[in-house]
């Protein structure tokens, strides 16, 4: 199983990356940002990607396994995959 920290982590499917618009607002508000993908095989949005920032002075110190739930109900979609690394710009995934 992968992990992030004492997190357990899924796969991430593909090549997926944060949009360029994405990333330079992560980057601009820097900190640690973690990718959550959409692994519902039944979902149109299979593969698509929420971020989340984590760390002191948020509401999550630590990722949580699935992205919070929102109003219209689909956090129990998104699956914590990694991190972003906001020089790159890619996910990475646990080792």
């Amino acid at each position: 199983m992968l992990t992030w920290g004492d997190r357990p982590m899924t796969k991430l499917l593909g090549n997926t990356k944060p949009s360029p618009e994405a990333l330079a607002t992560m980057r601009e508000r820097g900190g640690e940002w973690f990718c959550y993908q959409n692994h519902a095989l039944d979902s149109a949005g299979l593969g698509d990607c929420q971020f989340l920032q984590c760390g002191p002075g948020h509401t999550y110190q630590t990722p949580p396994e699935r992205y919070p739930d929102t109003r219209f109900g689909t956090g129990w979609r998104h699956l914590l995959v990694g991190v972003v690394n906001l020089e790159t710009g890619y996910i990475e995934e646990a080792q």
